[in-house]
Order: structure tokens, then C-alpha cells, then sequence
């Protein structure tokens, strides 16, 4: 569990101002971070699925993700926005965190377990609350226990 999601990966993005940019922040660090072997090849997942349905939710979160032929092991990485980002949500309010996975193509049944697990917790105002907060430990320690 560790090996998906650590302190490390709790990431702040003071530059991206749209989210094509956020989506390139989301996979050049993923390929930092050794998750994927192409950072263009993740970025173009993150773009297709958001095309086929939005990963908004509510509260300003967001949860992109894709299953990819580039993701070489699954990772959960959080992304805070200095700038509020415009995304399709469930309240049309923009983006200011995300929780975005990196699913490889092989045991992604896993992978989606932990994506529904998130997608129910973050319905509690509380869990979201969480997630934007700048206490990183805290951070690591909700997602921790909510795909335990």
C-alpha cells in the first residue's frame, strides 16, 4: 500500500491554470516518481478519459485516472492547485485538488477497487475537507485508510 501512495506523492502545482496543464503536471511527476514509462503516452490517457466522462466531483476535487499500456505499477497521487482549475463537476464549482490514479493494464480489477473506495469516501464532506487540507500527513493517512 505504501508503494501507492506516500508523502511523496501529496504534490503542490503552483503553475497549471487549465486542465491540459494539470494533466501534464499529473504525468510528469508520475513519470518522476517511476509510475509510467511516458509522460505524453499518460497525459493522452488522463486527456481520453476525461473526454469519454468527467472525473469532476464536488467540493472543488476531481478524481483523474486512466488505465494505461504506460502505467508500469498502480499509484495514487494528490495534486493541490494554487489556481483553481475549470472542470466539468458535480457543482460546477472549479478544481483546486485532485486525487488522480495511475491503473496499469494489468490488474486493474484492484486498481478500480481502490478508485470506488476513494469515489465513496469523498462523498463525506469531511474525507474532502481532508484532502484539501495542507496537513500532508493527514493527507496520506485518510487515503491510507480508505483503500485498506
Amino acid at each position: 500500500m505504501n508503494a501507492v501512495f506516500s508523502l511523496e506523492h501529496i504534490l503542490t502545482d503552483a503553475q497549471s491554470t487549465t486542465q491540459k496543464a494539470a494533466f501534464r503536471f499529473i504525468a510528469e511527476n508520475a513519470y518522476a516518481l517511476g509510475f509510467v514509462d511516458s509522460i505524453e503516452g499518460f497525459e493522452a490517457g488522463l486527456k481520453a478519459r476525461e473526454e469519454h466522462d468527467s472525473t469532476g466531483f464536488m467540493g472543488g476535487i476531481a478524481i483523474p485516472h486512466c488505465k494505461s499500456e504506460h502505467v508500469t505499477k498502480p499509484g495514487i497521487f494528490v495534486v493541490h492547485f494554487t489556481h483553481p482549475i475549470e472542470w466539468e463537476t458535480m457543482d460546477d464549482a472549479p478544481v483546486t485538488t485532485v486525487v488522480s490514479l495511475a491503473i496499469p493494464t494489468s490488474g486493474a480489477d484492484e486498481s478500480l477497487v481502490m478508485l470506488t473506495k476513494l469515489s465513496r469516501a469523498m462523498m463525506k464532506p469531511d474525507i474532502r475537507s481532508t484532502l484539501q487540507s495542507e496537513d500532508s500527513q493527514a493527507v496520506l493517512d485518510i487515503i491510507h485508510h480508505v483503500i485498506a
